[in-house]
């Protein structure tokens, strides 16, 4: 038998699961459109690295914005792939374009990381029902 203070509390972590997954459908779909708008400022100016941008943007946008992953691995990992981008474009270490490229993504996946866990809040404090 529930406590009906325990009812009340389950009541409430559904409706914020439920929250959390219509935020997650919605994100589904903007962090594509952001994820290609991103590639097409910081590529270096070649279409596979606009390209490929354009790919490791949005999985990263979906593995620390939907399945909130560690946001410390994935800057590594995005690290690893400017670098490696940065050679294969220019052929040898351009230091500005490695900035442009870098410090571009990992502002913005820093915002996605950090800001989810307030966008849930946003989001169920607007879906709330009214108090009677």
């Amino acid at each position: 038998m529930l406590n009906p203070d325990q009812k009340e509390m389950l009541d409430v972590l559904e409706r914020q699961r439920l929250h959390q997954l219509q935020l997650d459908r919605v994100l589904k779909i903007v962090f594509p459109i952001v994820a290609f708008f991103l590639s097409i400022m910081c590529a270096n100016l070649n279409i596979w690295s606009a390209l490929f941008s354009f790919i490791m943007l949005w999985i990263c946008f979906y593995a620390v914005g939907i399945k909130r992953y560690t946001l410390w691995h994935w800057l590594s990992i995005l690290a690893v792939y400017c670098l490696i981008d940065n050679l294969l474009s220019y052929g040898y270490f351009n230091r500005t374009g490695f900035n442009r490229q870098f410090l571009t993504m990992l502002a913005f996946i820093s915002i996605t990381s950090i800001g989810r866990r307030y966008w849930d809040r946003l989001w169920m404090e607007k879906n709330r029902p009214p108090q009677a």
